[in-house]
């Protein structure tokens, strides 16, 4: 079976033409977001070309007896191009951005292809020279591309890696080729017909590289509305609809393992007095840093969300009554004895540099009102009704029908062991 061979003329002509195409997307994409990530792309793609085409004059030029110098720029031309593209890649990931490095490597090339070729060195010199500078190059890109966790962005980083290596292996496979070469078949250099594979899959990796970057974005700019849809823009914590798909969530995972499921309801005392007394401003620092206090009060796994526009809820898995109640009691005691500093407020009609606040609780679990969702909001807004009707700055918890329906259970258990005496 023979392989098919490549017209490297038409495949580099091919690879610009798909380069540029690739560039106007960027500039399409880059007009409404991201502007200056994308730039960097747009400048390693439009060198990268630049490079391809330099390539293709070394090809169709007249002056052959220089081709080594086409070769060495063109390489050179195309070494920075991945090396701003690699830029742009560390910059999507928030990686540091080594802008000196990828000057201090195409200096050395522009200096070490002079010097090779005003001194008329082996051929096998220069090559080697130029293919060691394009591995390290596409290394440094791999290596910016390594996947870090399990999710689908990670597996798209691995995915770009693994083409990025590809090349880097074509690449020293080509460099072991021109070491064990004899000087006779060297001068045929350029017609070998690895060029035309190895820049088909340079300029596949690039394109495929650029249009997995921009699926990165788009997944991660949807990420980041959602989290906006889910998230209270005042306080940081869930809004009512992330709190509702939250307890969702749990209520399935706890119900299908049977553990029981608490619930809060956190109600800031008096919030009103508050707002009137120092100013709407104020009352947002309060809200704030309330909500703070009470996520830091909470355990790994535990939700908290605003569920009104002073009232907090707050999830719980694997929680029961007296749990619930524990963790209710130790939010309350926290927020009561630290103060919540209002200096610098713009609008605050005091010298009152700090002022206290209280909060209301109402802890209920599944263990006393079930799964349904509705149960436990209707249950845990009953108690803390009950905490601020006995005099608020205390808590209400369903304990009490704990214990009652703990003790209906152990008297049949009770009345069978007296019989079995």
């Amino acid at each position: 079976m023979s392989v098919p061979v490549f017209d490297l003329n038409s495949v580099i002509l091919s690879s610009i033409g798909l380069t540029l195409t690739q560039v106007l997307v960027l500039l399409i994409f880059g007009a409404y977001q991201q502007r200056s990530l994308v730039m960097h792309w747009v400048r390693g793609l439009l060198v990268f070309a630049l490079g391809l085409a330099v390539y293709f004059f070394s090809e169709t030029s007249l002056i052959y007896g220089r081709h080594s110098a086409y070769i060495a720029t063109s390489v050179t031309i195309i070494a920075l191009g991945v090396s701003l593209f690699a830029n742009g890649i560390r910059l999507l990931r928030g990686y540091r951005v080594y802008r000196y490095r990828t000057l201090v490597v195409i200096t050395v090339m522009l200096a070490g292809n002079a010097v090779m070729i005003n001194m008329y060195l082996p051929d096998r010199w220069l090559l080697l020279f130029n293919l060691t500078a394009l591995m390290y190059v596409f290394g440094h890109a791999t290596r910016s591309l390594v996947g870090h966790g399990k999710d689908f962005v990670a597996h798209v980083f691995w995915l770009c890696c693994s083409l990025f290596a590809l090349v880097s292996l074509m690449l020293a496979v080509l460099a072991v080729k021109v070491v064990l070469t004899d000087d006779s078949h060297l001068h045929t250099f350029p017609h070998w017909p690895i060029h035309a594979y190895l820049t088909t899959i340079m300029m596949l990796s690039m394109v495929t590289v650029t249009s997995l970057m921009l699926l990165v974005m788009h997944v991660r700019a949807q990420a980041g509305l959602q989290a906006i849809a889910t998230m209270d823009g005042l306080t940081g914590v869930l809004n009512r609809r992330g709190l509702q798909e939250a307890a969702t969530r749990m209520q399935a995972v706890s119900q299908r393992l049977r553990l029981p499921m608490g619930m809060l309801m956190v109600d800031l005392d008096y919030f009103k007095k508050v707002n009137d007394v120092y100013g709407h401003l104020v009352g947002d620092v309060v809200l704030k840093s309330c909500a703070g206090t009470i996520r830091a009060a909470l355990r790994g796994g535990d939700v908290i969300g605003r569920y009104g526009g002073e009232e907090f809820c707050v999830l719980m898995p694997n929680t029961g009554e007296h749990e619930a109640m524990i963790l209710a009691e130790r939010i309350r005691r926290i927020i009561e004895v630290t103060p919540v500093n209002i200096a610098g407020v713009e609008s605050m009609r005091s010298e009152t540099q700090a002022i206290k606040c209280t909060v209301s609780v109402g802890a209920v679990s599944s263990e006393t009102v079930g799964y349904v969702l509705e149960g436990l909001f209707s249950a845990a807004d009953q108690n803390l009704y009950k905490a601020k009707k006995e005099g608020r700055n205390r808590i209400a918890s369903n304990v009490e029908q704990l214990q009652a329906k703990s003790a209906e259970e152990s008297k049949p258990a009770k009345r069978h062991a007296s019989l079995i005496a």
